[in-house]
C-alpha cells in the first residue's frame, strides 16, 4: 500500500523547492506538485469506506 504520509511529503518538497527554481523549473514543480495531490484524493477516496445506515 502506498503511503500517504510519503505523498503529503512530496507535495511540499515539490512545493518548497518550486518557490527558489527559475520559472520553467517551478512551472514543472508545482505540475507535480498537483499530480501528487490528485493522487492522494484517489487514495484517499479508495480507502474511505461509504456510511453505513
Amino acid at each position: 500500500m502506498i503511503d500517504k504520509g510519503f505523498i503529503e511529503r512530496q507535495i511540499e518538497r515539490c512545493r518548497r523547492l518550486a518557490k527558489g527554481a527559475d520559472p520553467s523549473t517551478e512551472k514543472r514543480l508545482l505540475k507535480l506538485a498537483k499530480d501528487y495531490e490528485e493522487e492522494l484524493r484517489q487514495l484517499n477516496a479508495s480507502t474511505t469506506k461509504p456510511e453505513q445506515r
